[in-house]
Protein backbone atom coordinates (compact mmCIF):
# COMPACT_ATOMS: atom_id res chain seq x y z
CA UNK A 1 0.00 0.00 0.00
CA UNK A 2 1.19 3.50 -1.33
CA UNK A 3 1.34 6.14 1.45
CA UNK A 4 -0.66 8.91 1.24
CA UNK A 5 1.65 12.36 0.62
CA UNK A 6 0.66 16.16 1.56
CA UNK A 7 3.08 18.91 0.50
CA UNK A 8 2.06 22.72 2.00
CA UNK A 9 4.47 24.64 -0.42
CA UNK A 10 4.85 23.28 -3.20
CA UNK A 11 6.03 25.46 -5.21
CA UNK A 12 9.32 26.84 -3.56
CA UNK A 13 12.60 25.29 -3.97
CA UNK A 14 12.26 22.37 -1.95
CA UNK A 15 8.73 21.33 -2.73
CA UNK A 16 9.49 21.18 -6.53
CA UNK A 17 12.97 19.08 -5.73
CA UNK A 18 10.53 16.47 -3.93
CA UNK A 19 7.73 16.58 -6.24
CA UNK A 20 10.16 16.08 -9.41
CA UNK A 21 11.92 13.32 -7.26
CA UNK A 22 8.46 11.33 -6.54
CA UNK A 23 7.20 11.62 -9.96
CA UNK A 24 11.05 10.44 -11.36
CA UNK A 25 10.61 7.28 -8.78
CA UNK A 26 7.07 6.43 -9.58
CA UNK A 27 5.89 7.70 -6.08
CA UNK A 28 2.29 9.24 -6.08
CA UNK A 29 1.64 12.28 -4.25
CA UNK A 30 -1.84 13.05 -3.11
CA UNK A 31 -2.24 16.73 -1.71
CA UNK A 32 -0.20 19.87 -2.73
CA UNK A 33 -0.89 23.68 -1.70
CA UNK A 34 1.02 26.61 -3.08
CA UNK A 35 0.51 30.82 -1.64
CA UNK A 36 -0.20 32.28 -4.75
CA UNK A 37 1.74 30.95 -7.09
CA UNK A 38 -1.33 28.84 -8.69
CA UNK A 39 -0.33 28.88 -12.27
CA UNK A 40 2.89 26.60 -11.35
CA UNK A 41 0.84 24.13 -8.81
CA UNK A 42 -1.33 24.03 -11.42
CA UNK A 43 0.73 22.86 -13.59
CA UNK A 44 2.24 20.35 -10.95
CA UNK A 45 -1.08 18.63 -10.67
CA UNK A 46 -1.46 18.05 -14.69
CA UNK A 47 2.49 17.39 -15.21
CA UNK A 48 2.63 14.95 -12.02
CA UNK A 49 -1.14 13.70 -11.81
CA UNK A 50 -1.70 14.97 -8.62
CA UNK A 51 -5.40 15.03 -7.63
CA UNK A 52 -5.63 17.34 -4.76
CA UNK A 53 -4.37 21.28 -4.67
CA UNK A 54 -4.71 24.47 -3.01
CA UNK A 55 -4.44 28.24 -3.15
CA UNK A 56 -4.02 29.28 0.61
CA UNK A 57 -3.83 32.90 0.01
CA UNK A 58 -7.53 32.59 -1.49
CA UNK A 59 -9.83 32.28 1.25
CA UNK A 60 -12.27 29.66 -0.13
CA UNK A 61 -9.69 27.67 -1.05
CA UNK A 62 -7.69 28.04 2.51
CA UNK A 63 -11.36 26.68 4.00
CA UNK A 64 -11.54 23.78 1.21
CA UNK A 65 -8.00 22.80 2.52
CA UNK A 66 -9.26 22.62 6.05
CA UNK A 67 -12.10 20.76 5.03
CA UNK A 68 -9.65 18.69 3.42
CA UNK A 69 -7.38 17.83 6.28
CA UNK A 70 -9.84 17.17 8.48
CA UNK A 71 -11.32 14.05 6.47
CA UNK A 72 -7.73 12.67 4.84
CA UNK A 73 -5.46 11.02 6.76
CA UNK A 74 -1.56 11.11 5.83
CA UNK A 75 1.22 8.94 6.21
CA UNK A 76 3.99 11.78 4.85
CA UNK A 77 3.72 15.50 5.31
CA UNK A 78 5.59 17.96 3.79
CA UNK A 79 5.39 21.64 5.23
CA UNK A 80 7.87 23.60 3.06
CA UNK A 81 6.33 26.40 3.33
CA UNK A 82 7.12 30.47 4.70
CA UNK A 83 6.10 31.91 8.09
CA UNK A 84 4.51 30.95 10.73
CA UNK A 85 0.66 30.26 9.26
CA UNK A 86 0.64 26.56 9.31
CA UNK A 87 0.42 26.90 12.96
CA UNK A 88 -3.22 26.74 12.15
CA UNK A 89 -3.30 23.30 9.89
CA UNK A 90 -0.97 21.78 12.66
CA UNK A 91 -3.78 20.90 15.09
CA UNK A 92 -5.89 19.71 13.17
CA UNK A 93 -3.31 17.24 11.36
CA UNK A 94 -2.30 16.11 14.75
CA UNK A 95 -5.69 14.99 15.74
CA UNK A 96 -6.53 13.61 12.29
CA UNK A 97 -3.44 11.65 11.99
CA UNK A 98 -1.04 8.77 13.83
CA UNK A 99 2.24 7.41 12.85
CA UNK A 100 2.59 9.56 10.24
CA UNK A 101 6.10 11.41 9.45
CA UNK A 102 5.72 15.26 10.05
CA UNK A 103 8.61 17.21 8.08
CA UNK A 104 9.56 20.84 8.47
CA UNK A 105 11.66 22.85 6.40
CA UNK A 106 9.78 25.95 8.00
CA UNK A 107 12.05 28.06 10.29
CA UNK A 108 9.21 30.11 11.55
CA UNK A 109 6.89 27.85 12.06
CA UNK A 110 9.64 25.44 14.28
CA UNK A 111 10.52 28.81 16.19
CA UNK A 112 7.04 30.34 16.52
CA UNK A 113 5.60 26.54 17.93
CA UNK A 114 9.03 26.18 19.95
CA UNK A 115 9.35 23.27 22.53
CA UNK A 116 4.86 22.91 22.19
CA UNK A 117 5.18 21.71 18.82
CA UNK A 118 7.82 19.32 18.71
CA UNK A 119 6.07 17.79 21.78
CA UNK A 120 2.53 17.87 20.22
CA UNK A 121 4.20 15.41 17.30
CA UNK A 122 5.41 13.43 19.59
CA UNK A 123 2.15 13.19 22.09
CA UNK A 124 0.04 12.64 19.06
CA UNK A 125 2.08 9.28 18.36
CA UNK A 126 3.26 11.23 14.94
CA UNK A 127 7.51 11.69 14.25
CA UNK A 128 8.84 14.55 13.36
CA UNK A 129 11.89 14.86 11.21
CA UNK A 130 13.81 18.29 10.74
CA UNK A 131 14.79 18.94 7.30
CA UNK A 132 17.34 21.80 7.55
CA UNK A 133 19.90 20.37 6.99
CA UNK A 134 21.76 20.93 10.33
CA UNK A 135 19.09 19.46 12.51
CA UNK A 136 18.76 16.54 9.71
CA UNK A 137 22.20 15.90 10.40
CA UNK A 138 21.88 15.54 14.09
CA UNK A 139 18.68 12.94 13.44
CA UNK A 140 20.13 10.10 13.82
CA UNK A 141 22.35 11.12 16.54
CA UNK A 142 21.63 9.78 20.84
CA UNK A 143 20.79 13.50 21.62
CA UNK A 144 20.57 13.82 25.99
CA UNK A 145 20.80 17.09 27.70
CA UNK A 146 22.43 15.55 30.61
CA UNK A 147 24.89 13.81 28.19
CA UNK A 148 25.74 16.94 25.81
CA UNK A 149 28.89 19.24 26.80
CA UNK A 150 28.17 20.95 23.43
CA UNK A 151 26.82 21.50 19.91
CA UNK A 152 27.89 23.23 17.21
CA UNK A 153 26.32 23.74 13.57
CA UNK A 154 28.29 25.14 10.89
CA UNK A 155 27.51 28.41 8.97
CA UNK A 156 28.93 28.81 5.00
CA UNK A 157 30.43 32.32 5.57
CA UNK A 158 28.06 33.74 3.62
CA UNK A 159 29.70 36.36 0.91
CA UNK A 160 32.02 38.05 3.67
CA UNK A 161 33.39 36.36 6.40
CA UNK A 162 36.32 34.88 4.08
CA UNK A 163 36.89 38.11 2.27
CA UNK A 164 38.27 39.99 5.37
CA UNK A 165 39.28 43.14 3.13
CA UNK A 166 35.82 43.88 2.36
CA UNK A 167 34.25 46.84 4.55
CA UNK A 168 30.28 45.92 6.04
CA UNK A 169 29.48 49.65 6.64
CA UNK A 170 29.80 50.27 2.62
CA UNK A 171 28.76 46.98 0.97
CA UNK A 172 26.17 46.88 -1.71
CA UNK A 173 22.67 45.05 -2.00
CA UNK A 174 24.42 43.00 -4.77
CA UNK A 175 27.16 41.92 -2.87
CA UNK A 176 24.85 41.29 0.45
CA UNK A 177 22.88 38.65 -1.77
CA UNK A 178 25.69 37.36 -3.98
CA UNK A 179 26.03 34.06 -1.96
CA UNK A 180 29.44 32.02 -3.40
CA UNK A 181 27.58 28.67 -2.97
CA UNK A 182 23.99 28.80 -3.35
CA UNK A 183 20.90 30.82 -4.98
CA UNK A 184 18.51 32.02 -2.71
CA UNK A 185 16.00 34.11 -2.08
CA UNK A 186 16.75 37.82 -1.06
CA UNK A 187 15.49 37.38 2.98
CA UNK A 188 17.54 34.11 3.24
CA UNK A 189 20.73 35.57 1.30
CA UNK A 190 20.44 38.23 3.84
CA UNK A 191 20.08 36.35 6.90
CA UNK A 192 23.17 34.03 6.07
CA UNK A 193 25.49 37.20 4.79
CA UNK A 194 25.21 38.37 8.95
CA UNK A 195 24.52 35.58 10.48
CA UNK A 196 21.52 36.12 11.85
CA UNK A 197 19.91 32.79 10.04
CA UNK A 198 22.48 31.12 12.40
CA UNK A 199 20.40 32.42 16.05
CA UNK A 200 17.53 31.31 14.36
CA UNK A 201 19.08 27.80 13.55
CA UNK A 202 20.04 27.79 18.23
CA UNK A 203 16.54 28.25 18.64
CA UNK A 204 15.18 25.52 16.67
CA UNK A 205 17.54 22.86 17.96
CA UNK A 206 16.85 23.86 21.46
CA UNK A 207 13.05 23.08 20.78
CA UNK A 208 13.85 20.31 18.57
CA UNK A 209 16.39 18.44 20.63
CA UNK A 210 15.66 19.70 24.20
CA UNK A 211 19.03 20.96 24.38
CA UNK A 212 19.85 24.04 26.81
CA UNK A 213 20.52 27.11 24.46
CA UNK A 214 23.74 27.42 25.90
CA UNK A 215 25.30 24.49 25.06
CA UNK A 216 24.41 25.50 21.06
CA UNK A 217 26.87 27.46 19.39
CA UNK A 218 28.31 27.39 15.38
CA UNK A 219 31.29 27.51 13.22
CA UNK A 220 32.37 28.08 9.63
CA UNK A 221 32.43 25.63 7.05
CA UNK A 222 32.99 27.18 4.08
CA UNK A 223 32.62 23.86 2.04
CA UNK A 224 29.65 23.26 4.19
CA UNK A 225 29.87 19.24 4.42
CA UNK A 226 30.68 19.26 8.27
CA UNK A 227 26.50 19.92 9.43
CA UNK A 228 27.23 19.69 13.26
CA UNK A 229 29.49 18.53 15.69
CA UNK A 230 28.42 16.88 19.18
CA UNK A 231 30.92 16.88 21.87
CA UNK A 232 29.85 14.51 24.52
CA UNK A 233 30.13 14.68 28.38
CA UNK A 234 32.21 11.12 27.31
CA UNK A 235 34.81 12.85 25.69
CA UNK A 236 33.38 11.72 22.61
CA UNK A 237 32.89 13.99 19.45
CA UNK A 238 30.51 13.01 16.89
CA UNK A 239 30.59 14.91 13.30
CA UNK A 240 28.10 14.56 11.17
CA UNK A 241 28.38 15.56 7.67
CA UNK A 242 26.86 14.75 4.33
CA UNK A 243 26.56 16.46 0.96
CA UNK A 244 25.04 19.44 0.36
CA UNK A 245 22.40 18.64 -1.27
CA UNK A 246 18.95 19.45 0.26
CA UNK A 247 17.63 15.94 -1.77
CA UNK A 248 18.89 14.22 1.27
CA UNK A 249 16.90 15.24 3.94
CA UNK A 250 13.60 15.50 1.49
CA UNK A 251 13.89 11.43 0.79
CA UNK A 252 14.40 10.51 4.58
CA UNK A 253 10.14 10.26 4.97
CA UNK A 254 9.91 8.39 2.05
CA UNK A 255 12.97 5.59 2.98
CA UNK A 256 10.33 4.41 5.37
CA UNK A 257 7.54 3.12 3.11
CA UNK A 258 9.88 2.86 -0.35
CA UNK A 259 13.71 1.26 -0.60
CA UNK A 260 15.60 4.23 -1.26
CA UNK A 261 19.07 5.20 -2.12
CA UNK A 262 21.27 8.25 -2.53
CA UNK A 263 24.94 7.83 -4.40
CA UNK A 264 27.81 7.79 -1.84
CA UNK A 265 29.39 10.79 -1.38
CA UNK A 266 32.89 10.80 -1.85
CA UNK A 267 33.95 14.23 -0.13
CA UNK A 268 35.18 12.23 3.04
CA UNK A 269 38.23 11.28 1.18
CA UNK A 270 39.31 15.26 1.05
CA UNK A 271 40.41 16.82 4.17
CA UNK A 272 39.76 20.51 3.12
CA UNK A 273 35.68 19.36 3.66
CA UNK A 274 36.73 19.29 7.25
CA UNK A 275 38.38 22.91 7.51
CA UNK A 276 36.24 24.41 10.47
CA UNK A 277 36.79 27.94 11.53
CA UNK A 278 35.46 30.14 14.74
CA UNK A 279 33.13 32.96 13.99
CA UNK A 280 35.63 35.77 15.54
CA UNK A 281 35.20 38.67 12.96
CA UNK A 282 34.20 41.64 14.74
CA UNK A 283 32.91 43.14 11.56
CA UNK A 284 29.94 41.38 12.16
CA UNK A 285 27.23 43.49 14.21
CA UNK A 286 25.89 40.11 15.56
CA UNK A 287 29.16 39.27 16.90
CA UNK A 288 29.06 40.98 20.10
CA UNK A 289 25.18 40.45 20.46
CA UNK A 290 25.47 36.71 20.34
CA UNK A 291 25.01 35.96 24.11
CA UNK A 292 22.13 38.50 24.11
CA UNK A 293 20.49 36.72 21.54
CA UNK A 294 20.28 33.01 22.89
CA UNK A 295 19.44 34.58 26.62
CA UNK A 296 15.54 35.40 24.83
CA UNK A 297 12.80 33.61 26.12
CA UNK A 298 10.50 31.74 23.27
CA UNK A 299 8.04 35.18 23.01
CA UNK A 300 11.36 37.68 22.92
CA UNK A 301 12.71 34.66 20.28
CA UNK A 302 9.55 35.02 18.25
CA UNK A 303 9.97 39.12 18.14
CA UNK A 304 13.45 38.69 16.75
CA UNK A 305 12.09 36.46 13.92
CA UNK A 306 9.53 39.01 12.97
CA UNK A 307 11.84 42.17 13.54
CA UNK A 308 14.26 40.73 11.48
CA UNK A 309 11.75 40.34 8.47
CA UNK A 310 10.67 43.99 9.12
CA UNK A 311 14.34 45.14 8.99
CA UNK A 312 14.97 43.39 5.95
CA UNK A 313 12.20 44.90 4.22
CA UNK A 314 13.78 48.03 5.39
CA UNK A 315 16.89 47.37 4.55
CA UNK A 316 15.61 46.53 0.57
CA UNK A 317 13.79 49.65 0.71
CA UNK A 318 16.40 51.68 1.70
CA UNK A 319 14.95 52.70 4.66
CA UNK A 320 17.69 51.39 6.79
CA UNK A 321 21.42 50.22 6.37
CA UNK A 322 22.50 47.02 6.15
CA UNK A 323 24.60 47.22 9.60
CA UNK A 324 21.45 48.65 11.14
CA UNK A 325 19.28 45.65 11.09
CA UNK A 326 20.66 43.99 13.90
CA UNK A 327 20.75 47.02 15.68
CA UNK A 328 16.84 47.62 14.95
CA UNK A 329 15.67 44.24 16.04
CA UNK A 330 17.37 44.79 19.42
CA UNK A 331 16.26 48.54 19.90
CA UNK A 332 12.07 46.97 19.41
CA UNK A 333 12.56 43.72 20.66
CA UNK A 334 11.93 45.12 24.17
CA UNK A 335 8.65 47.11 22.85
CA UNK A 336 5.29 45.96 22.73
CA UNK A 337 4.94 44.89 26.67
CA UNK A 338 0.94 43.58 26.21
CA UNK A 339 0.14 40.82 28.30
CA UNK A 340 -0.05 37.11 26.28
CA UNK A 341 -0.53 33.59 26.77
CA UNK A 342 0.40 31.04 24.38
CA UNK A 343 -1.09 27.74 25.49
CA UNK A 344 -2.13 26.44 22.44
CA UNK A 345 -1.62 26.70 18.94
CA UNK A 346 -4.57 29.73 18.55
CA UNK A 347 -2.81 31.29 21.02
CA UNK A 348 0.59 31.59 19.22
CA UNK A 349 -0.96 32.40 16.07
CA UNK A 350 -3.14 35.27 17.33
CA UNK A 351 -0.42 36.69 19.17
CA UNK A 352 1.70 36.48 16.14
CA UNK A 353 -1.24 38.87 14.26
CA UNK A 354 -0.77 41.26 16.91
CA UNK A 355 3.01 41.46 17.04
CA UNK A 356 3.27 41.65 13.41
CA UNK A 357 0.06 45.01 13.99
CA UNK A 358 2.17 46.50 16.12
CA UNK A 359 5.57 46.13 14.65
CA UNK A 360 4.20 47.04 10.99
CA UNK A 361 3.54 50.85 12.56
CA UNK A 362 7.75 50.99 13.45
Amino acid sequence: MFPKILVIGSTGELGSKIIKYCFKNNIKIDTITCFKNYKKMNLFSKIFKIKNSFKLSDDRDRLSFFNHIKKNKFDIIYILDFGSESLSYIEILLNRNKNSYISIANKELIIAGGSKLISSIQESNNFFIPLDSEHFSLFNSEISNSEIKKIYITASGGPFFFKKNINLNKVSLKQVLNHPKWKMGKNNSIDSSNFINKILEIYELSSIFNINIDKVDFLVSKEAYVHSIIIYNSGIVSINCFNNDMLIPLIKPLSFFFKISYKSPSKFLDNKNFKLHLFNDRRFKIYNSLKYFKNLDHHQQIKLMLLNNIAQKKYLNNEINYQDIIGFIKKNIKKYKIKYKMESFSDITNHIKNLKTYYEKI
